[in-house]
């Protein structure tokens, strides 16, 4: 796994890295660590002031995931290689984790967003062809989720 993230402590400690970009980095990574399970039955919702926020469908997946928490952060922040997540908060959500179901099933037949010509600059620097297409459909999702949610505001 960490060759497949090998470039992305380069990209990361870019000083002009977009947050927008760092952010779709770490949900990126998010889903590389946790199995198709837990992705199956999370989403992930926000990255700001290290802490990233993720979606839970009930309290007991809450309470599981809480468990599982430490060692998930490590593993996360192995992978990102900057330390720059350092804390996991699972919120329950239905309707986000509802949501994500649908996205995950959409996002490998979803075109790609116009992406801004910086975080597909970021991008090229990910040697892995698969992970640096995860990176990009990541971002374009996220980005997505957000113009819906200005939108909608």
């Amino acid at each position: 796994m960490e060759q497949l993230f090998g470039a992305l402590p380069k990209i990361l400690g870019r000083s002009d890295l977009d947050p927008v970009a760092h952010s779709a980095m770490v949900f990126a990574a998010w889903h590389r660590i946790c199995g198709q399970l837990i992705k199956e039955r999370t989403a992930v919702i926000d990255f700001t002031d290290l802490r990233l926020k993720v979606a839970v469908q009930d309290r007991t997946w809450q309470r599981h995931l809480e468990d599982m928490s430490p060692p998930m952060l490590a593993k996360l922040n192995t992978v990102l290689g900057d330390g720059s997540v350092r804390f996991i908060e699972f919120v329950i959500d239905g309707s986000a984790v509802d949501a994500a179901k649908g996205e995950l099933t959409a996002e490998a037949h979803q075109p790609m967003a116009e992406l801004d010509p910086q975080l597909r600059k970021a991008a090229e620097a990910i040697g892995d062809e698969l992970l640096r297409e995860s990176f990009l459909r990541t971002a374009a999702v996220y980005l997505d989720r957000q113009k819906r949610n200005n939108a909608a505001s």
